[in-house]
């Protein structure tokens, strides 16, 4: 009895020292994680904030350049269809009177009426002449009844477009027949009809001296006040000048596309001609308002805002920042390439970034409110745990000693059912019922014993699997390594041409490819392709599309044949919807003539002989599995003995830097002009540093894949 009490004394003790220590050294090691949790919260929200404040702002950024400049092209577009339809009815204006010019005796005289003051603002066509033109002259006279024939052409012209105020033809000889609906303004005060001096207007003057379709520059109609452009056509007779067709348009509809722009609260627009003078805008004051006789802004002094103007007169079309009025805006820019004017969309950086800021702002408050919860909780936890220590410890004492006997058994049992484990033998059995935690105890541990063994299983299961897909991966590698010629030289008895190229993909396997194959002993055909996505699934599908491709060529059809054909056998069967963007190209060995179609691929770029590399922008059609119905287009280069030829995928073009900033076609030509007499082999390895030396250590995101070709003239 003195043995069992003294036994229990001392697991009572024991338990109670132990569950003291314990719950002190949980208490220590709680406090110490929940300070560092305290710090990792803190460093975390910091470091969300600034990501998301890069990101939202990065994000909000990009897709607002990108509305602006969708905003601008399609103002430009809409701008640029009026003066398109002007320059046609024009035209065809011409067109027919080079027609009555050439054969005069296919037409019967027609009489052109005078001006009618009561016809003013109907349409309708009135015969005009300069004050030196006498109307009575037996050759006037004939003159007058052919042009006569074109009464009935410009009445249609002109009714058929809204946008045009008049059409008419004036000839050499001083007359001029027109249409239009101010048949009353063609008198001055006096009611005399005014003579129509049309050698004298611009649009005559510009289109008999370029001999070809000219547009004015905006100027006030001869007969309102209103601002006009006017565009003229030279009509020729046996190779001398006869007449000039002309039209004009009033700029009211362009001035209300401008004036039309609702974009945000500092959203504007404007309209530049070629020189650089604003015609149009939004802006009532400042460099960019539409005033009289307004300055060359590529004059101006900010950089930013010349150099944007610059290329805006151009023809160029892009987005970038310039200080405007005294706020730094985003300026988007895009080409009406009828008449050379740019239509430009502004909205200040401020208001692009202020959805960001307050973004940055609300997550700042909350991460601040989250701290603030975080450390209320914590005081509570801390609070709880010492209570928890002093029940713990109560408990501990009183339940200890009348439990020591009826735990001690059990334990020394689980102790020697745990020691027994060793190795791969987890079989733990419990033939014991004490009905108490010891119990929960022994069972959790045979559920763990169990759940140990099960998972042991699927740990093996697991790794082997991974070990077949690893194989499977590089076996894929292998397969798609063995598609691709990686030797060379590819052709060593040839000495007509040299060739070299290499694919770098971006993950195991990629779905980039290239391909060179004689089609016949005097046909080369060169293949650059790239297949939308990455992995297994790409290289699958490149490796059927190499093959249809090759089958293809294999056949003696042209490049745009072969496209074709690919592509109706690929949309046949294309149910993951998947695309591969192609530039083939058939080189006929003896004569240097190179035939190409392009997919939708990257532009390629040519060296002829003693000059530089230079990208060559041809025609492009759809890529290949976007559309069954989709045509392609040959397009023809005479390759001279010494001429280089240089294709990739966009992996090289759109190469990203740490700065976001894309490696780009310009950098491109800039690295193979730095040393263009390089054979291939070289090529290639100085591309491959130039693109390594701009990424920096930032990861490859895309397949990069070259091929460089150089053409040594006809094998003798």
């Amino acid at each position: 009895m003195f043995k069992t009490r003294s036994l229990g004394l001392k697991i009572a003790l024991t338990i109670i020292a132990i569950v003291i220590g314990m719950l002190l050294i949980v208490g220590v090691i709680f406090g110490v994680s929940m300070n560092n949790v305290s710090r990792s919260l803190i460093d975390s929200n910091e470091a969300i904030g600034k990501t998301s404040r890069t990101e939202s702002l990065f994000s909000i950024t990009e897709q607002t350049q990108t509305r602006l400049m969708e905003l601008a092209e399609g103002k430009a577009d809409m701008a640029d269809v009026q003066f398109m339809e002007l320059k046609k009815a024009v035209e065809n204006a011409a067109a027919l009177a080079e027609q009555l010019y050439a054969h005069p005796e296919a037409y019967s005289a027609r009489d052109i009426p005078l001006p009618d003051a009561s016809l003013d603002g109907t349409l309708s066509v009135q015969l005009l002449a300069s004050a030196n033109t006498n109307l009575e002259d037996p050759a006037i006279v004939s003159e007058i009844g052919l042009l006569g024939n074109l009464q009935d052409a410009l009445m249609v012209l002109n009714e058929s477009n809204e946008s045009l105020a008049s059409i008419y033809v004036a000839s050499e000889s001083g007359i001029m027949v027109q249409a239009d609906w101010i048949s009353g303004r063609k008198f001055d005060e006096k009611g005399q009809l005014m003579p129509m001096e049309a050698k004298e207007r611009p649009w005559y003057q510009g289109a008999a001296e370029s001999g070809e379709t000219f547009f004015t520059p905006v100027t006030r109609d001869a007969h309102t006040p209103r601002l006009a452009i006017m565009c003229g056509v030279p009509v020729y007779r046996e190779g001398e000048l006869a007449a000039v067709a002309g039209g004009g348009m009033y700029l009211d509809a362009i001035d209300s596309l401008v004036q039309s722009i609702e974009l945000g609260e500092t959203g504007n627009a404007c309209i530049i001609n070629r020189s650089g003078r604003v015609l149009f805008s939004t802006f009532e004051e400042g460099v960019l308002a539409a005033v009289t006789d307004g300055e060359d802004i590529r004059l101006n002094p900010d950089q930013e805002l010349s150099s944007i103007a610059d290329e805006a007169s151009s023809g160029k079309k892009s987005v970038g920042l310039a200080e405007v009025n005294g706020q730094v805006r985003y300026v988007a820019y895009a080409p009406m390439k009828t008449v050379g004017w740019s239509f430009m969309i502004l909205l200040t950086k401020d208001e692009v970034e202020r959805p960001a800021l307050q973004l940055d702002e609300n997550l700042k408050q909350l991460s601040d409110q989250a701290m603030n919860d975080a450390y209320l909780h914590l005081n509570r936890t801390i609070m709880l745990l010492i209570i928890v220590l002093g029940v713990a410890i109560l408990i501990a004492f009183l339940v200890s000693i009348a439990l020591s006997n009826h735990i001690v058994k059990p334990i020394e049992k689980l102790t020697e059912e745990v020691k027994s484990l060793e190795g791969d033998d987890l079989d733990f059995t419990w033939d014991m019922d004490t009905k108490d935690e010891t119990q929960q105890l022994a069972s959790s541990f045979q559920s763990l014993t169990e759940r140990m063994k099960t998972y042991i299983t699927d740990l093996k299961q697991v790794t082997a699997d991974k070990e077949r897909m690893e194989t499977e991966l590089s076996l894929a590698t292998r397969i798609q390594e063995g598609m691709l010629e990686t030797r060379f030289p590819a052709f060593p008895d040839r000495k007509d041409f040299d060739l070299y190229a290499q694919m770098d993909p971006a993950k195991e396997v990629g779905g980039d490819f290239y391909d060179f194959f004689l089609i016949d002993e005097d046909h080369l055909a060169l293949v650059m392709a790239d297949v939308s996505g990455k992995g297994i699934p790409a290289a699958l599908f490149m490796m059927a599309s190499k093959i249809i491709l090759a089958n293809n060529a294999m056949m003696g059809k042209d490049p745009a044949e072969i496209l074709l054909h690919t592509n109706m056998a690929i949309c046949s069967r294309n149910q993951e919807q998947m695309f591969v963007t192609v530039w083939l190209g058939i080189l006929e060995l003896s004569t240097g003539k190179l035939t190409a179609s392009n997919a939708g691929h990257e532009y390629p770029v040519l060296k002829e002989p003693d000059g530089e590399y230079r990208l060559v922008k041809e025609p492009h059609g759809c890529a290949i599995g976007g559309f069954d119905d989709s045509t392609y287009e040959n397009y023809e280069w005479q390759l001279e003995p010494g001429t280089k030829l240089f294709v990739y995928t966009d992996g090289v073009a759109e190469a990203m830097n740490s700065q976001r900033e894309l490696f780009g076609t310009g950098r491109l030509v800039e690295a193979l002009n730095e040393n263009p007499d390089l054979p291939p082999q070289q090529v290639l390895e100085a591309v491959r540093g130039a693109v390594d030396r701009f990424v920096g250590e930032e990861p490859q995101f895309d397949d990069l894949t070259m091929l460089s070709f150089e053409y040594k003239g006809p094998a003798s």
